[in-house]
């Protein structure tokens, strides 16, 4: 597993903390180069926190205390880790086009550096030996998971895909232990998806979540997960990028099942381009 980047950890973990950590974070996440200057009274004096509020941050986030914490946070600048330019010129195409392809290749690249490659294995070799795949997700993610289900049935796969939340929820109470459940929420708070995971899971499902945020209800109910790095704006209800970032995710586990299972996978996917190239002739 990757060690994830101090900063993008802050991010995911966003929004589990304490208030009075969010004032830590934000101001660790508005001005990260202060950092080099700043002491455990100084970052506590900016963040109008306690000092043991401020160990306690650092704690949470896996160090040992402040000055563990501040080590690697320096170390992380140092090797390039940037932010998205927001609003590069709001006032053309081109600035607005920059602008977007700026953000989404800074959230893949900053996914590329963090991901979990020993997840995305082993997600893949539970959709190889499970006889469905159950997606689930809601809003936005459902691009997601549509996606997904479609590469997969070309493969030769059993997929069940539904945007009807009720009938997710139906689905989840039927699922069976030879089932995968696999949900996409890039808050991991999407109330139905969470009842959906909990659900299979009560029903002996293996579980896998895709979200961007550590720690959120949807992890509760994964026995794997994969995470997408988070966006700059932490405030930001749709998020484009960490959409991007999810279908990308899963092509790396559809790609991985397309090398294991070269043969088998081969011949499904031959016979599906000949069906469709002989709608197209028609």
């Amino acid at each position: 597993m990757n060690k994830i980047n101090t900063l993008t950890k802050i991010k995911s973990l966003y929004p589990s903390i304490t208030n009075s950590e969010k004032q830590i974070a934000d101001f660790i996440l508005n001005k990260p180069e202060e950092i080099y200057r700043i002491n455990i009274s100084g970052l506590a004096g900016q963040a109008n926190v306690s000092l043991p509020t401020v160990s306690r941050f650092a704690q949470r986030l896996g160090f040992n205390g402040f000055k563990d914490f501040k080590v690697a946070l320096i170390r992380d600048i140092g090797v390039g880790f940037h932010f998205a330019t927001e609003g590069l010129d709001s006032g053309s195409a081109e600035g607005i086009v920059r602008s977007v392809f700026g953000k989404e290749i800074t959230n893949l690249q900053e996914t590329l550096s963090n991901i979990d490659c020993k997840a995305v294995e082993e997600t893949a070799s539970l959709i190889m030996k499970s006889e469905r795949v159950l997606l689930f997700s809601v809003s936005s993610s459902i691009p997601t998971t549509t996606d997904f289900a479609w590469k997969l049935s070309l493969a030769g796969f059993t997929c069940w895909q539904n945007p009807d939340v009720y009938s997710q929820v139906i689905m989840s109470q039927n699922s069976r232990k030879t089932d995968l459940a696999l949900g996409v929420s890039f808050s991991g708070q999407s109330r139905e998806v969470v009842e959906c995971m909990r659900n299979a899971r009560q029903n002996g499902v293996k579980t896998v979540c895709l979200t961007t945020f550590m720690d959120s209800p949807i992890t509760r109910y994964s026995d794997i997960r994969l995470y997408s790095a988070p966006v700059k704006d932490l405030y930001q209800k749709i998020d484009l990028s960490s959409r991007i970032a999810h279908m990308v995710i899963l092509d790396a586990v559809y790609l991985y099942i397309l090398l294991k299972d070269k043969k088998r996978v081969s011949n499904y996917i031959s016979k599906a381009e000949e069906e469709l190239l002989t709608h197209r002739q028609q």
